[in-house]
């Protein structure tokens, strides 16, 4: 008779708790398109200028529910963009070139729900240059903040996350007047529940 009572009373329990269990983890994918722009906190003079064109970001991301608002959230981003590079060299006419710069990023953030449709994220990254270093390696610890909206159907939803990111706040090579990348993206997404 114990035997069976204790059988019952644990079943319930796992269909209970089974039934008020919510979805506490979230998997996402998305591909987004930035501005980037390499800034130095001085000019220099007669220093090269460069510019960065086609810059996108692409990557995965994994949510963790902590409460109903706060989730973890981290993954894998991966980001190119061309850089053109001018040369000031005086009485010199040098014409300018195009070096790629590829970046694979793992950020730590948290993330916000306000309300059902939008939400707030932002924390450190961690940062690893794989491409050529004709300028200054963004390899190192940055930042990201950002805002944005998602609409969930059944245990899919697609989101929209507009960010500003700095990377090499804190670089693993220190350079004299260190160049750091600067981003303003929009990320476009489509998210599992499980």
């Amino acid at each position: 008779m114990k035997i069976k009572l204790l059988s019952l009373l644990i079943i319930t329990l796992f269909f209970k708790i089974d039934c008020y269990s919510q979805k506490s983890n979230e998997f996402r994918t998305y591909f987004g398109i930035i501005d980037s722009k390499l800034l130095r906190s001085e000019n220099l003079d007669g220093g090269a200028t460069y510019n960065n064109e086609n810059s996108y970001e692409f990557g995965i991301k994994y949510l963790r529910k902590l409460t109903p608002k706060l989730s973890i959230e981290t993954g894998i981003n991966f980001m190119s963009s061309k850089v053109k590079i001018n040369p000031n060299l005086i009485g010199a006419n040098i014409e300018p070139y195009y070096e790629n710069l590829k970046m694979v990023s793992i950020p730590m953030y948290i993330n916000y729900s306000i309300g059902k449709y939008f939400f707030l994220n932002g924390g450190p990254i961690l940062d690893f240059q794989n491409s050529t270093e004709l300028f200054d390696s963004q390899s190192g610890f940055g930042y990201g903040i950002g805002f944005g909206g998602k609409y969930s159907f059944d245990k899919f939803l697609i989101y929209l996350n507009p960010n500003f990111k700095r990377h090499s706040v804190v670089p693993f090579e220190k350079e004299n007047y260190h160049q750091k990348l600067t981003e303003f993206g929009i990320q476009l997404g489509i998210g599992y529940e499980f």
